[in-house]
């Protein structure tokens, strides 16, 4: 190899490299060092050194079915597990070896074309298949991107990363030669909605600001007319090396920031000020799906901040996502728990006892009418079916809605409602509620006997006695002095 290529080919590796712009650029660094007495040799590959359908025992015109009827019956026959003579194993490498080979169509279509020599004898593709070796009797020793498939690096892979769109964008988009690709940041912004909206769907506005390529230079950053020259500080190179402690070390050059150019200050287009980007106002309109819950995250592609870098040929840019985050307003009858729409309705004690209907509304705006048994209890709950929250964003499949019963005590206001009540705790035989009129007292038999003596009676207003009350019984205890009610 002569030291003259070697230097050519390094140096075009070093070229591909320039443009690295920031952290979000994706770029592969080629600058290796080369052992040329042990990656560069003069003879070819060992090539590969089975024939598939004489192995498997086809056609050059059978088609997949044949092949694969050919390789089960072959597997069978020659696995380990079943062939114990000497060479089954290594008839059964090659049958798998060949069926590999015939069952990709590419690789069939490249064999056929070439024949032996178009894979190595490790199955990879032969770079000299057809062409011979490039460094060998004078040819183009750039024949072709797989000519360097004896370095230390796969060059094929390079030109594909490099020019054939295999880059780390998000796009995947292919064969736009591009070098570097850059991608924005994503924009978050929350929005609040009704809950009636959370469950049917809504279609909202987004206003916000995003930062985008700037409209009088197209992203360039120069004034019309105008380039960029090369940068003074790397010379092109995009990075800056420097030697410490005997080791050569490279870094983005702080001039360029790794793009190899620099725009003069009077070339500078003035409404970016040669930034290439700007910010500017957006607005979207976006339709929210039915069903969706508090802290849902909706994503727009492409909704977000352009990269901070200037356009040109060699840089593919994208811009990042537009994020929100829906917030769903509390709701002052209608509570959602998990896929299912809960309500609390009270009813009186005395429906809770007779039975009876009531009247509950729903999320469509309906109103349903409820047949409640006699002697239902706080807490039970009712399921109406299908008038919840939509399944799958299909407003035809919805779950259940609950409602809970919360059985009011009733409160006597009038003397007369005091009398019916003290009248229906005589008729059930309610000896504990308290009573206005005391003519009445217990039963002999339902006298307490010597061991149910009551010892002490306490009010329920003392069983929560106001701070100032308890403070005032420990001074009392503390000082020895006697409670006014005692004196």
């Amino acid at each position: 190899m002569k030291p003259s290529l070697l230097k050519a080919a390094t140096r075009f590796t070093g070229n591909l490299t320039r443009r690295n712009l920031g952290p979000r650029i994706i770029t592969r660094n080629l600058h290796t060092k080369i052992d040329c007495k042990r990656l560069f040799h003069s003879s070819s590959r060992q090539l590969l050194n089975v024939d598939p359908y004489k192995t498997l025992g086809v056609d050059k015109s059978a088609d997949a079915k044949e092949i694969k009827r050919a390789y089960y019956q072959l597997v069978k026959k020659y696995h380990p597990d079943v062939n114990k003579e000497k060479d089954a194993e290594t008839k059964f490498h090659k049958i798998q070896e060949s069926y590999e080979l015939l069952s990709d169509k590419d690789k069939r279509a490249q064999y056929d074309q070439f024949g032996s020599s178009a894979f190595d004898a490790n199955g990879n593709s032969n770079p000299f298949a057809g062409g011979g070796n490039p460094f060998a009797g004078g040819g183009n020793p750039f024949g072709g991107a797989s000519g360097f498939g004896g370095m230390g690096f796969d060059f094929e892979d390079l030109f594909k990363q490099a020019f054939t769109g295999g880059r780390g964008g998000r796009s995947g988009r292919g064969g736009d030669g591009f070098v570097t690709s850059h991608v924005g940041d994503d924009i978050e912004v929350l929005k609040s909605i009704k809950f009636k909206e959370s469950i049917f769907g809504t279609k909202i506005n987004i206003n916000y600001k995003a930062v985008s390529s700037c409209g009088t230079c197209k992203g360039s950053g120069l004034k019309t007319g105008k380039k960029k020259s090369t940068c003074p500080t790397c010379h092109g190179t995009g990075q800056s090396t420097h030697i410490i402690g005997g080791f050569h070390m490279a870094s983005t050059c702080n001039t360029c920031q790794g793009s190899g150019v620099t725009a003069h200050k009077n070339d500078q287009c003035n409404s970016c000020h040669g930034n290439g980007v700007e910010e500017s106002p957006k607005q979207v309109s976006v339709d929210i799906p039915p069903g969706v819950s508090d802290g849902t995250r909706l994503r727009i592609p492409g909704g977000g901040d352009a990269p901070f870098v200037t356009k040109d040929p060699y840089t593919h840019i994208e811009n990042g996502d537009l994020i929100i985050r829906v917030h769903v307003e509390k709701d002052s009858i209608f509570n959602r728990v998990g896929n299912k729409i809960q309500i609390n309705h009270e009813i009186p004690m005395t429906t809770a006892s007779l039975g009876g209907e009531i009247i509950v509304p729903t999320i469509d705006g309906e109103k349903i009418k409820l047949k409640i048994r006699p002697g239902v209890q706080n807490g039970r709950t009712l399921t109406i079916p299908e008038k919840g929250v939509p399944l799958n964003r299909n407003v035809n499949n919805r779950t259940d809605m609950d409602v809970i019963l919360n059985v009011k005590t009733l409160i006597p206001e009038t003397p007369i409602q005091t009398a019916l009540l003290e009248a229906l705790a005589d008729a059930f035989n309610d000896k504990t509620a308290k009573r206005t009129d005391a003519h009445w007292k217990l039963d002999l038999e339902d006298e307490p006997s010597n061991d149910d003596k009551i010892d002490k009676t306490f009010d329920e207003k003392d069983l929560h006695p106001s701070k100032l009350k308890r403070i005032g019984k420990f001074l009392n205890r503390f000082f020895n002095l006697k409670d006014d009610d005692k004196k």
